[in-house]
């Protein structure tokens, strides 16, 4: 059972923080004073982690989506760590703004880190803002049809070619926005609520803005370029919130957002993150990163899954753990439900890295009773054969195997 009040705890050098494979009560940790070291091999997508320092915190991840702790942790000095139930996080970093910035910009690193090493992308690892990204990315937009998607591009790197004197860069870019023959421009926000119409461009790769959003109804998919095609990195419901790495880190988009359905979505700017959120909103920011770190790392032990077929079936069983976790639902509830996904099957298959292949290989798939395929949906009616379906690929906790998670 999570605790009920915040707590500082003393450790002694030498001591046992928390040990590996032991149950995160509902418990997030900032480090005080002192040095916590992991004792453990802990695999990172970008660095390795060896200690934590005054400042730092863990638990996040494990204690919203009912891990086991990854590591051991014990105390290299003696340790003053700050222990604070997961459900008062919101209402204690409310008025913390620097400290909860810090947090957030800690988890969206490691999302991002994951994210960009799901996508298989190579791109460089500078996040320096390169403009005319903007403009190629147009001509690809263009490719795949989409000229509501290439008129955004446009439209905002016309914006910074105006507003840094870039005239022949202005004038490339409408002479081609001509050429598309449309008339869309980028949603134009009113106010801080705002209802939207399915396939409404929130923003594009690359393109320089640090909004943040939350999603009040409907859907959005996130996507970015992959070798001249569109890779599918998630599909968010009601209650997520995206965007928030370009805040932190002040850096370009790493993918576009498009409304998958009509939408209702809030929009929040940097200025008044802090003053226009209550923290239960604040709360649903850190919880919503959390559980997708915890997906992007099951997404990375799916595609590493030889047969394709296993892939599809492990994304489904994975989502539908990642919807249980959001609402608290129990293994009992589950069993006795069905689970409708938004995305169509070719957004299945992108997100599992299955790209042009022959039906008849992943024809098991399709020929699944359980599994209901619709223009724009996926159902699963029942958890328990999808997990039948999975066999030995998961262990008693629910989790996919792999050293990675």
């Amino acid at each position: 059972m999570a605790e009920e009040e915040i707590k500082i705890v003393n450790y002694p050098k030498g001591a046992a923080i928390v040990v590996q494979n032991a149950v995160n009560s509902g418990i997030f940790y900032i480090v005080r004073s002192g040095r916590v070291a992991v004792d453990s091999e802990h695999i990172q997508v970008d660095h390795d982690l060896s200690y934590y320092e005054k400042g730092d915190s863990f638990g996040l991840v494990s204690a919203l989506t009912e891990h086991h702790f990854l590591v051991t942790l014990f105390a290299e000095t003696d340790v003053v760590l700050l222990q604070i139930p997961i459900r008062m996080l919101g209402s204690y970093l409310k008025e913390r703004k620097e400290l909860s910035m810090k947090i957030l910009g800690l988890y969206s690193r490691e999302l991002r880190a994951l994210q960009k090493n799901l996508s298989k992308a190579n791109k460089p690892a500078d996040r320096e803002y390169n403009p005319d990204k903007l403009f190629q990315n147009a001509k690809t937009y263009l490719g795949w049809g989409n000229s509501k998607l290439a008129s955004h591009a446009l439209h905002k790197y016309m914006d910074w070619a105006k507003a840094t004197n870039h005239p022949d860069a202005y004038a490339q870019a409408d002479a081609l926005l001509k050429e598309t023959k449309t008339t869309a421009q980028p949603f134009e926000w009113k106010s801080q609520k705002s209802s939207l119409d399915a396939g409404e461009v929130l923003f594009v790769e690359s393109e320089m803005d640090r909004d943040i959003f939350v999603i009040l109804e409907g859907h959005v998919k996130l996507f970015s370029i992959v070798r001249g095609m569109e890779y599918v990195i998630d599909v968010l419901g009601p209650g997520e919130i995206f965007g928030e790495m370009s805040l932190i880190d002040n850096a370009p988009r790493m993918a576009s957002a498009v409304t998958d359905s009509p939408s209702v979505i809030l929009r929040v700017t940097p200025e008044n993150l802090f003053e226009s959120i209550g923290e239960s909103l604040l709360q649903k920011i850190f919880e919503s990163v959390a559980r997708r770190i915890w997906f992007s790392h099951q997404r990375l032990i799916i595609l590493r899954m030889q047969s394709p077929v296993k892939r599809l079936y492990a994304f489904l069983y994975n989502s539908i753990r990642d919807q249980d976790i959001r609402v608290g639902r129990s293994l009992s509830q589950s069993y006795n439900l069905s689970y409708t996904f938004p995305m169509a099957f070719d957004e299945l298959c992108s997100m599992c890295g299955i790209i042009k292949i022959k039906k008849e290989s992943i024809q098991d798939f399709l020929s699944d009773t359980n599994i209901l395929i619709e223009k724009s949906k996926i159902t699963v009616k029942s958890r328990k054969r999808i997990e039948e379906k999975l066999g030995g690929h998961k262990t008693k906790q629910g989790h996919m195997i792999s050293n990675v998670v």
